[in-house]
């Protein structure tokens, strides 16, 4: 009798395929081309993919962060933005991430930001840098009335921090004729 059962049990456990493997799950996370900036080039490739793939955390972490750098975050906005949204003025790391959340969540789904730089000016020091690009940014946005085409010029001063890797330290947003630049985009989703 005892070994009848025992068959019993012993077949419904393979029929049942509990020792099969199952195929594994997908990570809850993205994928991600986030580098550690050792070179100006890395930070700024860290800069467009995150804005791309929409990562606050790796956007975030192209700027400075007090922590390994005794550096504060400097934002200079487009001339006459500030006039639009007063909060360009005192801007911050925490309006950057604040903004950047805003924009993420009015965004038509599974778009992405797309940031072309071009023309480039770098003088590189030992541990700082100034760079100048003319950019492009574009925003898919849900709501259709709101300029989804931002240009202009950007300079940013960039320095190694403690863990000798590359970081915005200052940006300035340079508009450009009268078309709509980044600091518009920013002042709007704050």
């Amino acid at each position: 009798m005892k070994r009848i059962i025992f068959i019993l049990i012993f077949s419904s456990l393979i029929s049942c395929d509990i020792f099969e493997s199952r195929d594994p799950e997908q990570p809850d996370t993205g994928r991600s081309n986030f580098i550690a900036a050792t070179t100006p080039d890395i930070l700024f490739q860290n800069l467009v993919s995150s804005l791309q793939e929409k990562v606050l955390e790796n956007y975030m972490a192209c700027f400075v962060d007090s922590s390994f750098l005794n550096r504060k975050f400097k934002f200079i906005p487009s001339a006459g933005s500030i006039s639009q949204f007063s909060v360009l003025a005192d801007w911050d790391l925490n309006a950057e991430g604040q903004y950047f959340t805003n924009v993420k969540s009015n965004l038509i789904d599974n778009s992405q930001i797309i940031l072309t730089l071009t023309n480039e000016v770098r003088n590189i020091q030992s541990d700082s840098a100034f760079f100048q690009y003319d950019y492009v940014l574009n925003v898919p946005l849900k709501d259709e009335s709101k300029e989804r085409n931002y240009q202009g010029s950007l300079s940013f001063t960039i320095q190694l921090d403690d863990r000798k890797q590359w970081v915005i330290t200052q940006w300035e947003d340079i508009q450009k004729e009268n078309l709509p630049s980044w600091s518009e985009l920013k002042g709007f989703y704050y």
